[in-house]
């Protein structure tokens, strides 16, 4: 059975339990630090000392909760959709929210291939990629290649897959002998009028 990707719902319970629960402790905490045996009007040291605490509580929650959830993601959901493609490579263009004059480097672009799909090439710490400069020499116009990559393409948040390997040259007839990345880094901002980016 082939990885069904979670729909946007899956997604949101997923972050609710993993980052609702722990932030609702904080804020259970942080009530109780500020309003037990509250004076009418002046907080004795006791309660300052656990409203310091519970604001301190909340904050290392929020951030360890974000943190964990990431984790978990990775686990339970990214790792599960790892599969292999072969795929032609049409071109490589600015992702989404850039343009061709702040292109700074290989994970400023993304894979468009010829069926019309969509692939970004970024650097990830849990699966030890840290080669998007090479796999963005590797994969050249016109050139058919077996990718590996994980994700799926979320259309709510502009999300696409993330290349992770080069499995295969499949073929490479019809692609440059050099493939110039220096054509997509601040090269090609003179073409903002012909490629309709303004």
């Amino acid at each position: 059975m082939g990885f069904v990707p979670p729909t946007w719902f899956e997604g949101t319970i997923y972050y609710a339990l993993w980052i609702g629960i722990p932030l609702l402790i904080a804020l259970i905490s942080f009530l109780i630090g500020a309003f037990s045996d509250r004076d009418k009007y002046d907080l004795s040291t006791k309660q300052k000392v656990l409203f310091s605490t519970a604001i301190i509580f909340f904050i290392v929650t929020l951030c360890s909760a974000f943190f964990v959830a990431d984790i978990g993601w990775h686990y339970q959901v990214e790792t599960q959709s790892v599969q292999e493609k072969v795929i032609t490579v049409e071109d490589w263009q600015p992702t989404f929210g850039h343009y061709w004059g702040d292109v700074k480097g290989a994970d400023d672009l993304m894979l468009k291939t010829t069926d019309g799909e969509l692939f970004i090439n970024k650097e990830n710490f849990l699966f030890q990629k840290f080669n998007t400069r090479d796999i963005l020499d590797q994969l050249k116009p016109n050139g058919t290649y077996k990718i590996k990559y994980y994700g799926w393409r979320e259309g709510y948040n502009n999300g696409c897959p993330n290349i992770l390997s080069v499995e295969e040259v499949i073929d490479e007839t019809n692609s440059p002998a050099q493939h110039d990345i220096s054509n997509y880094m601040n090269k090609r901002s003179i073409i903002y009028e012909d490629d309709g980016y303004r």
